[in-house]
C-alpha cells in the first residue's frame, strides 16, 4: 500500500514549494512519487474546443486522453473526494503519494507554518505528524526548519513509512463504505493470503479487485 502524506498549512505558507522539494528528494532516493493538489474552488483542465472538451460537453462523465507518454483522466464529480477515494484513483504503483491540502480525514499530515502568519496552526496538534516552521513552536510533535528537506524526508521514510501495513478500503457503486479497523484488517489479510497462492504472484504491494454486476 502506498504511503499517503498530506502537506497542510495556511494559504501562502509555502506548501507547494515544500511539495516540489520533497518530490525531488524522494526521486533522488529512488522512490516512485505521485502528487495531488487539492483545489478548494472549481477546476477546469479541459481546453475549450479540444476533442476531450467536446466529449465532456456531449455528456461523457469520464474523459481520458492517452498517448505514448501521458495518460490524462478527467471525471465529473458531485462531491469533494476524500484521500481514500483519491488513493483508489491513483492506484498502488507508487511508493509515496504527497497531497497538498486535505486537512480533513485520517491521512498523516505535516503542517507548513510561517511566523508572519500567526501562531495558530490550521490543524489540531493531535492530528499532525510533524511541523515545518521558521520559528520554534510549543507543540508535541517533531519540528523541522523549512529549509531542512533532507531531515523531513528522513522522517517520512523512517518514521511514517514503516507504519503502513496491509489495509483495505471498500467502495460500493463508486462510494466509499467505512468499515471498522478489525474488519478491514481481516479483509486485507485474507485477500493477500489467497492471492499469494496464485501462480506467478510475488510479493503483494497493492491489490485491486473490481466486481461488477452485469445484471444490476
Amino acid at each position: 500500500m502506498s504511503l499517503a502524506v498530506c502537506i497542510v498549512g495556511k494559504s501562502g505558507a509555502g506548501k507547494t514549494t515544500i511539495m516540489v522539494q520533497l518530490i525531488q528528494e524522494f526521486r533522488k532516493r529512488g522512490y516512485k512519487v505521485a502528487a495531488v493538489k487539492h483545489a478548494p474552488e472549481e477546476i477546469d483542465v479541459d481546453l475549450q474546443g479540444k476533442d476531450s472538451w467536446k466529449f465532456a460537453q456531449a455528456g461523457s462523465e469520464v474523459v481520458l486522453a492517452s498517448s505514448s507518454e501521458k495518460l490524462a483522466f478527467v471525471e465529473n464529480t458531485d462531491h469533494d473526494h476524500s484521500v481514500d477515494e483519491i488513493m483508489r484513483v491513483v492506484g498502488g504503483g507508487f511508493d509515496i503519494v504527497l497531497l497538498e491540502g486535505f486537512k480533513k480525514g485520517k491521512a498523516p499530515k505535516i503542517e507548513v507554518h510561517r511566523k508572519e502568519q500567526g501562531e495558530e496552526l490550521v490543524c489540531p496538534e493531535e492530528v499532525l505528524s510533524a511541523v515545518l516552521s521558521d520559528e520554534p513552536l510549543n507543540v508535541g510533535v517533531p519540528q523541522f526548519p523549512l529549509s531542512d528537506i533532507d531531515r523531513v524526508a528522513d522522517f517520512i521514510e523512517k518514521e511514517m513509512a514503516p507504519q503502513v501495513e496491509y489495509s483495505a478500503s471498500l467502495f460500493v457503486n463508486g462510494k466509499q463504505v467505512f468499515i471498522k479497523a478489525f474488519v478491514r484488517d481481516i479483509i486485507a489479510e485474507a485477500l493477500v493470503a489467497m492471492v499469494t497462492t496464485l501462480k506467478d504472484v510475488e510479493e503483494v504491494r497493492d491489490l485491486d479487485i473490481s466486481i461488477r454486476n452485469r445484471h444490476g
